[in-house]
């Protein structure tokens, strides 16, 4: 059972953590008046195993005073690439398994979850960081995880260019690329893959229009994650695709402290 006695109870508070392989960010903002503060963002010195990935973001947390609150709720994304998306008419629960099987690697017993949005066709289906959670569970209690390419995607869906027309978003995390397709918010296509290299990203990219039939010019790619204007990946990008657009964020909280990584942090600040 998590120990919470002996700890400081913020009864306004929402703690909103944001965990990848190579590291995690997390914030907490007041229910109340809407205000965010306490922004902060970790990246491992060096490669850390899955299995001790909470080792690591305990380590954070408590290095940041977060352990010793307990708040009036907390929620996660996790972002990796054990995801994989299945149509809403086409889901069933008992099958979990089979999803993720045809594209990763698991185990009979491995924990396989998904998530759910009303008004969404689609629904998620992945592996979290169960030491991750288990740990999040001792720490702090009852609390609400989603895997990143849902938030990114319920984002993407609500934006108003996504009514009735076309529109494709670019979401990076690291080295993990994920590619999405929209018609009229209906999902016609998605992808992950893992690459380092803008002109790798471009390739794939340019790939995903070519096989959709998409205009890189015309149709506008809507970017999150680990890319920002006049980086290299972007200005690689921009050369063969005219219309990139930053995605923004769903939330219209109060920052007491500079938000310096909109982009970089989009799913952590879209656990609102």
């Amino acid at each position: 059972m998590p120990e919470l006695k002996n700890k400081h109870i913020q009864r306004n508070l929402r703690l909103s953590i944001h965990v990848h392989v190579n590291g995690l960010s997390f914030f907490t903002h007041n229910l109340k008046t809407q205000k965010a503060s306490q922004i902060f963002r970790h990246t491992f010195d060096q490669y850390v195993p899955v299995e001790h990935i909470h080792e690591h973001v305990r380590e954070a947390l408590k290095k940041e005073g977060i352990l010793d609150h307990a708040y009036a709720e907390v929620r996660c994304s996790v972002e990796n690439n054990l995801a994989t998306l299945v149509p809403k008419s086409l889901f069933e629960e008992s099958a979990l398994h089979e999803y993720v099987r045809k594209d990763i690697d698991v185990h009979p017993n491995d924990f396989i979850t998904y998530d759910v949005a009303p008004s969404i066709d689609w629904i998620c289906v992945y592996a979290p960081f169960v030491n991750v959670n288990n740990m999040l569970l001792d720490a702090f209690g009852s609390f609400s995880y989603y895997h990143a390419v849902s938030v990114w995607l319920r984002a993407l869906t609500h934006h108003s260019a996504a009514d009735g027309e076309m529109v494709w978003g670019f979401y990076k995390e690291n080295n993990h690329v994920h590619i999405a397709l929209l018609r009229d918010k209906k999902l016609q296509y998605y992808n992950c893959f893992e690459s380092t290299k803008p002109k790798d990203i471009l390739y794939y990219v340019l790939l995903t229009a070519k096989e959709k039939n998409i205009s890189p010019n015309e149709v506008p790619l809507f970017i999150a994650g680990d890319i920002a204007i006049d980086d290299e990946t972007y200005k690689t990008l921009h050369e063969f695709v005219r219309s990139i657009n930053p995605l923004p964020v769903e939330n219209t909280l109060d920052f007491s402290t500079p938000r310096l990584h909109t982009h970089q942090d989009f799913c952590l600040l879209n656990l609102y």
